[in-house]
């Protein structure tokens, strides 16, 4: 499963294209149909229904929202080591990614992303999640 900006790297166009299998996250859709133009639009949303329709697109559930909301909840009001609690804001920017993180424990998917920091901070409370960066997973940025 590729986080969004995996995607919109076009740097890993080639290498994503070439992956069979390929988990699709809603909450990925959604994030790409921001910035997609009308023609990528529509492409995206056939594309994604097709991969439901295939056991291989996924849109979180009741509980991977409450999963989320718990993990989320414990990010703002725990201290992790010499880190500080995060803020509330700090927190919402996480939610999207959260519900990305839990989507692929889901599938059983490993998540490329390029937010390494980020997924770390929320595997202390999804431990299955298994996220790698695209350099790690394709081998060398390619140029």
């Amino acid at each position: 499963m590729l986080d969004t900006n995996v995607y919109s790297d076009q740097a890993y166009r080639a290498p994503v294209q070439a992956i069979r299998g390929l988990c699709l996250c809603s909450v990925v859709v959604q994030e790409l149909l921001v910035i997609a133009n009308k023609q990528q639009r529509e492409a995206l949303c056939a594309e994604f229904l097709e991969k439901l329709k295939a056991g291989d697109g996924i849109v979180p559930n009741a509980h991977d929202w409450l999963e989320v909301g718990k993990c989320l909840a414990r990010l703002c009001s725990e201290r992790t080591g010499n880190e500080a609690r995060l803020s509330t804001q700090e927190v919402r920017q996480l939610a999207k990614d959260a519900l990305i993180a839990r989507t692929a424990i889901q599938m059983k998917a490993i998540l490329i992303t390029s937010n390494i920091n980020d997924f770390a901070k929320l595997k202390r409370f999804f431990r299955g999640l298994v996220f790698k960066s695209p350099s790690e997973f394709f081998g060398a940025r390619p140029r």
